[in-house]
């Protein structure tokens, strides 16, 4: 699978306290990540495919694998919904 990037060019982000704030420019759609969101959004940096982003939140949460990656693709889908990622396919 292919490395996951961002479309740097679709948004804006900002950090906020414990949060990270993002805004779509062509509709103003917002995005406010906190917990397992603010870890998949900081892990997407154009290096990392799916699997390797599901590996990292096996590390970091004490959940079943099967549900960090039903949780992983519903968030991937909406924020390439979105238009904030590319190459990404569930």
């Amino acid at each position: 699978m292919s490395a996951i990037e961002k479309c740097t060019s679709a948004f804006i982000e900002t950090d906020v306290d414990d949060e990270v704030v993002i805004v779509g420019l062509d509709d103003g759609k917002f995005f406010s990540l906190k917990g397992t969101g603010q870890t998949i959004w900081k892990l997407i940096d154009g290096k990392r495919d799916r699997a390797a982003i599901l590996d990292r939140l096996e590390d970091e949460f004490d959940a079943p694998r099967e549900t960090l990656a039903r949780d992983l693709d519903v968030f991937l889908g909406e924020i390439a919904s979105a238009g904030f990622i590319q190459q990404f396919t569930a």
